[in-house]
């Protein structure tokens, strides 16, 4: 068996302090670990028209994939999602039959029962209230006076409340699935080699039938490697476009590119996912603060029902955070970050040429879909009213709107420019009533009317459209689906349709997004097709 990772590797001895770190921001805006040339758009694909504009996408390039930079929550899809799959045609996907593979994944430090693993390679935990600081506490304080009921287990509990978040992290350490599952025993095993900082820029074709692939290897050299069977875990930007420079995809769109086509699969590109997410931050005072030393910044969440039209139970979810940055200013800040955990917007991926050295087009059309726009206009209302309550009024100064906006991810880099520039805007906050107003009206809210998001629709909604953002969470571009649906790239086993010796195992291939990170999810998605492969 032979591993291929675009970017370094990960090995037990010599895991980065920056990727094991608990407080995952860092990771998550460091470009060493990222594809650094990846732009998508937010908005929908225009062929032919206005240019896009384009933003930056946090993709990992390191072993492990997201789950070495990502924020560690451990949140498995609902049950209702599974159930949706299953009426999609996909046999052996309703909840009852991927919950073996949850299970498998994970040994859980906390609860016992039918719905937990024990031995698992992902070890799963939470932060109880007794260690949470002063501002997620005022948080659930006024969560509950919301009315919204404080539960515990956020993975066997299905309903709407704040719980604790899960965490894939053990000993205030991340535990990606490098770690996890790449041990050094897993390492020892005689049919395992692991080739890293080596991307591989295409498949080999014999007809319909993949033999192999083409790699870059870290001498710049390119070399070609047999196999019996291909498995893609690219993500959803990368698998799809790796299947349509082989010829499998869209045949138009393939032939305006250039790539002569092996299979026409309309579905490889399409129905691109994404939690589309808006935020604000909170101005903290001292005694809410994450008290100096501790790295954990997020420690419990709200999952609710819109109810909204036929959006299903549990489709939205916030999360409060005791820290908005490594640097002066973000150590004051706390954050709300809300978002549309079961989407319906779709996008497109597509090939700016047939050149591995491009990045995809990756066009999300963020918060199109009217349910998903809606349900953010309510979640707005929602974090007024909940900043509006007596235990935040006395935990917080001042609240302004957020995002992660070209300059926030300036910010996140750790930097003596940055350090000094936020330590200013820090100190002048708290010097006095007017420096403080001017550091809010210059820097941190420029021109936004608070009052005005909560009463004007059509202001909300503009606002809504420039500052709405994904999750990371990008998902669907290689569908499952039955061999009859059109949309279809790979079927129930993940076998890409049509084509021999190829299987597409990441994110890319849900057919529907999940109501939860979708990072333990694709998890289960491994577990479950190893199973397969294994029996077959």
């Amino acid at each position: 068996m032979l591993l291929i990772e675009a970017g370094p590797d990960t090995p037990p001895d010599n895991v980065p302090d920056i990727i094991y770190d608990s407080y995952p921001s860092l990771a998550y805006f460091d470009p060493r670990y990222h594809w650094r040339e990846l732009r998508v758009c937010h908005e929908a694909y225009r062929e032919g028209g206005a240019p896009l504009k384009l933003r930056k996408f946090e993709q990992a390039k390191v072993m492990g994939g997201g789950s070495s930079i990502n924020g560690q929550f451990a949140l498995r899809g609902l049950p209702g999602d599974f159930a949706e799959w299953r009426a999609m045609g996909l046999e052996g996907w309703s909840f009852e039959d991927v919950l073996p593979y949850f299970k498998k994944l994970e040994r859980d430090n906390d609860f016992e029962g039918p719905l937990h693993g024990k031995e698992g390679r992902i070890p799963i935990r939470r932060v109880f209230e007794d260690r949470w600081p002063g501002f997620t506490t005022a948080v659930h304080q006024a969560f509950q006076a919301e009315g919204f009921p404080v539960k515990e287990d956020l993975n066997a509990d299905f309903g709407d409340g704040c719980f604790p978040m899960t965490l894939s992290n053990q000993y205030d350490r991340r535990v990606s699935t490098a770690v996890g599952y790449l041990d050094s025993a897993t390492r020892r095993r005689a049919n395992l080699r692991i080739l890293a900082d080596t991307a591989v820029t295409g498949l080999l074709m014999e007809g319909r039938k993949v033999t192999g692939v083409r790699a870059s290897l870290p001498d710049g050299s390119e070399q070609r490697f047999e196999a019996g069977e291909v498995i893609l875990s690219a993500g959803a930007a990368h698998s799809p476009a790796l299947l349509m420079r082989a010829g499998i995809g869209p045949a138009d769109h393939l032939k305006s590119v250039g790539v002569a086509v092996a299979a026409d699969l309309p579905g490889v590109g399409g129905n691109l996912l994404e939690h589309p997410s808006i935020s604000l931050a909170m101005h903290m005072k001292p005694e809410a603060r994450l008290p100096e030393g501790r790295r954990r910044h997020i420690f419990m969440g709200l999952r609710y029902s819109s109810h909204l039209g036929d959006c299903p139970e549990g489709d939205m979810f916030l999360l409060p955070g005791n820290r908005a940055g490594w640097h002066p200013l973000g150590k004051q800040l706390g954050t709300f970050i809300l978002t549309v955990h079961k989407s319906y917007s779709q996008g497109l991926l597509r090939l700016k040429s047939a050149s591995p050295a491009d990045e995809p087009i990756v066009a999300m059309n963020l918060a199109s879909d009217p349910r998903d726009l809606r349900r953010l206009m309510d979640g707005m209302r929602l974090m007024q009213r909940v900043l509006a309550q007596p235990a935040l009024k006395n935990a917080v100064n001042f609240w302004f709107p957020a995002g992660y906006s070209d300059r926030v991810r300036a910010l996140a880099i750790p930097t003596l420019r940055n350090y000094l520039a936020t330590g200013m805007a820090a100190r002048l906050i708290e010097l006095s009533g007017w420096t403080r107003d001017l550091v809010y009206r210059k820097k941190l809210n420029p021109g936004i009317d608070c009052d005005r998001l909560g009463r004007d629709d059509a202001y909300l909604t503009q606002w809504i459209a420039e500052n709405v953002w994904p999750s990371w969470h990008i998902s669907g571009t290689c569908r499952m689906g039955r061999g009859d649906d059109p949309a279809a790239v790979v079927d129930a086993k993940c076998r890409v349709l049509g084509i021999g010796g190829l299987r597409v195992v990441d994110a890319s291939v849900m057919p529907t997004i999940v109501s939860a990170n979708t990072n333990i999810s694709t998890i289960m998605i491994g577990e479950k097709i190893a199973a397969e492969i294994l029996a077959e």
